[in-house]
């Protein structure tokens, strides 16, 4: 692998861990209780942050346990595949505590579209983890994370 491929990938790791570990501390914390579907649907996607933030201690070299990122990537892409199913019950005026907008279903069409790109994008991070080759590997982390700021910024509160 070229020097400055991994150079690249390593700052979009950093990147990526920045933005996950924002994602992590909540403003409401557990202040509030959240209400039985959305804690389902925040913990289908806290798989997805969590292995996001091991594969990233693999790329910037703090972890280094053989098989593990094939491994994350699969659980990524499990939990993206889960993901559209969490939402499709519109949940708006349930009693309790949820970060996802209202904008979700008022754009049903769009938010289901970018779910069907993020579980195929991860999907396809997932197959190149299992190559082993950086230069697959790379682009398709790079693919299947700007996908998780991309529907946060629109559709998460």
């Amino acid at each position: 692998m070229k020097m400055t491929s991994k150079r690249g990938l390593v700052a979009a790791a950093t990147a990526a861990i920045v933005f996950a570990a924002s994602s992590m501390s909540s403003a409401h914390g557990d202040e509030e209780k959240r209400f039985a579907e959305s804690q389902y649907r925040h913990d289908v996607m806290e798989l997805a942050k969590y292995s996001l933030a091991n594969i990233v201690q693999h790329l910037q070299g703090k972890a280094a346990h053989e098989g593990d990122v094939v491994k994350l990537a699969e659980v990524m892409a499990l939990s993206a595949e889960m993901s559209k199913a969490a939402f499709e019950k519109d949940t708006r005026g349930m009693e309790g505590h949820t970060e996802a907008k209202d904008g979700i279903w008022d754009n049903w069409e769009d938010f289901a579209g970018r779910m069907d790109k993020y579980a195929a994008d991860t999907r396809a991070l997932a197959d190149a983890a299992k190559s082993g080759d950086m230069s697959q590997i790379g682009p398709a982390f790079k693919k299947a994370t700007s996908n998780c700021k991309s529907c946060h910024d629109e559709y998460r509160k």
